[in-house]
């Protein structure tokens, strides 16, 4: 399954496997908007730069992103004014919108060709208005307040009754193209990337990043992986979510312009066009990792087929998200190492949440003040607006670890698991993850999730691996795809 970006993707020129010893001023795991947003203000201040990168340049979580530029949250500005109180809820409408400032500066700078516009955002309800009222009014106020312009409307333009808010001067672009041209970028200014080349452990007490083959040696070293790898705190509070998206060609009507969120329950919605080719997009039906639903595809093509005279479908994929327990990002040292810095809790606002990551990370290397990381700062400490979110998660962790380890089923053969089908269940003592190909191959892993021991589910929309604990997702022969794991599913124990 690949994202509608990847139409006139030119990839990224490759760079030989690390096989020796190197040394760098800074090492960046992840190349997407993070890591490469980062990599290109340090290579440009004169620091030595490597990308180590476990799949392809913009192929994880910014490749299968909405594309979507806005300097509100996607969850709403009132809840974060209600938590967060007006001046820190101003500030990261302020953050966020030097955000889409810089991308659009950094396109033009660049020459990257990624059909950046600017657009309007929608926050609609289809709902009687009286009912939602109340809510949207609020939204509106709260979005006034933190300086944007925003105004009540009473028609979107959809082919169904919607009404709401409409937010001036957003943006679109296509994101795989945009860190594609960073890295292009990147590469003439002699910063190395590696693709395909997963990070198995970051030590940085030595300041050592080890791959499969070689070790490289930094100064600093940059996590930009969307949650840190390994066992780290923050991971305890992070509720991890998927949600996936669907795109069509219409047979009539037109093409929605602009960033549509509509609630009742919540679907975003937007347009892309590849040369003469237009699309319609539809994003949702998310839910918690581990909690699968092999519908969300087929509910998301019925939802555009309800409302729009659909032709044909094109695209679906999916994504990734990590919602921090007070609503903002952790962005920047990690607790006990001034070298090592962090990203994660972006929510479904990862493309801004992201650049504004990877440039605060470069201000702390460069030892630059930045106006927005007292905000965002991965070592604080916020109680009372993160303890219920903590309690949440660590009891939803305890229930699966319990439930998984005493409910799997005990299977003395696998003739029962289809070409196609994947299985967790107890085999001769041993908790297996078991998956029949479509072509009839066996394939056998532990289901023992090499973070912090839960045992993973089968997902299958994606036929991959996933572990609900912690976000980490595996393939069909166990090669970690995201998440905190640094290593692979283990081989199933041999036996006598």
């Amino acid at each position: 399954m690949e994202a509608i970006w990847k139409l006139g993707s030119r990839g990224v020129a490759e760079h030989p496997h690390l096989t020796e010893e190197i040394e760098v001023d800074v090492a960046i795991i992840g190349a997407g908007i993070t890591g490469l947003t980062a990599a290109l203000a340090l290579a440009e201040a004169g620091q030595r730069v490597m990308v180590l990168e476990a799949a392809t340049v913009g192929g994880g979580v910014t490749g299968g992103s909405t594309g979507n530029l806005y300097a509100m949250l996607a969850s709403g500005q009132a809840p974060l004014r209600r938590k967060w109180g007006d001046e820190v809820a101003a500030s990261v409408v302020r953050a966020r919108t030097e955000a889409v400032d810089h991308i659009e500066a950094t396109i033009e700078r660049l020459g990257i060709e990624c059909q950046f516009k600017r657009q309007p955002a929608y926050r609609l309800s289809t709902e009687d208005r009286q009912h939602a009222r109340h809510d949207l009014n609020e939204e509106l106020d709260a979005l006034i307040s933190a300086g944007l312009d925003a105004e009540m409307i009473e028609d979107a333009g959809l082919p169904f009754d919607s009404w709401g808010i409409r937010i001036a001067y957003q943006a679109q672009f296509n994101p795989l193209h945009y860190v594609e041209g960073l890295a292009g970028r990147l590469q003439s200014e002699g910063v190395v990337i590696v693709q395909h080349c997963p990070v198995r452990e970051v030590d940085p007490d030595s300041g050592i990043v080890r791959t499969d083959e070689a070790s490289v040696a930094a100064k600093h070293i940059v996590q930009a992986t969307h949650t840190p790898k390994g066992i780290n705190l923050v991971q305890a509070g992070m509720l991890v979510t998927r949600e996936y998206a669907v795109s069509a060609k219409l047979r009539s009507g037109e093409y929605p312009e602009g960033i549509f969120w509509v609630l009742d329950p919540f679907h975003s919605l937007r347009s892309y066009r590849h040369g003469d080719q237009r699309y319609l997009m539809v994003i949702g039906e998310k839910h918690p990792l581990g909690h699968h639903q092999i519908e969300a595809y087929r509910n998301l093509r019925e939802y555009l087929e309800t409302h729009f005279d659909v032709e044909s479908f094109a695209f679906q994929w999916s994504a990734q998200q990590y919602s921090s327990p007070d609503g903002l990002p952790y962005i920047g040292r990690m607790h006990g190492h001034d070298n090592l810095y962090m990203a994660t809790g972006f929510a479904a606002d990862g493309l801004i949440w992201g650049t504004l990551a990877g440039r605060i990370i470069a201000d702390q290397i460069l030892e630059r003040d930045n106006p927005w990381h007292a905000h965002f700062g991965a070592r604080r400490i916020t109680p009372g607006k993160s303890a219920l979110q903590y309690v949440k998660e660590n009891v939803t962790v305890t229930k699966h670890m319990v439930k998984d380890y005493l409910g799997i089923e005990k299977l003395d053969t696998f003739d029962d698991i289809e070409p196609g089908q994947g299985r967790v269940a107890t085999v001769d003592g041993e908790k297996l993850a078991i998956h029949r190909t479509e072509t009839g191959e066996l394939k056998t892993l532990s289901a023992v999730c090499p973070h912090m021991k839960c045992i993973v589910h089968w997902n299958p929309s994606e036929s991959t691996w996933d572990c609900p604990c912690h976000g980490s997702r595996f393939d069909t022969d166990g090669e970690v795809i995201e998440g905190p794991a640094y290593h692979p599913l283990a081989p199933p124990e041999e036996r006598q």
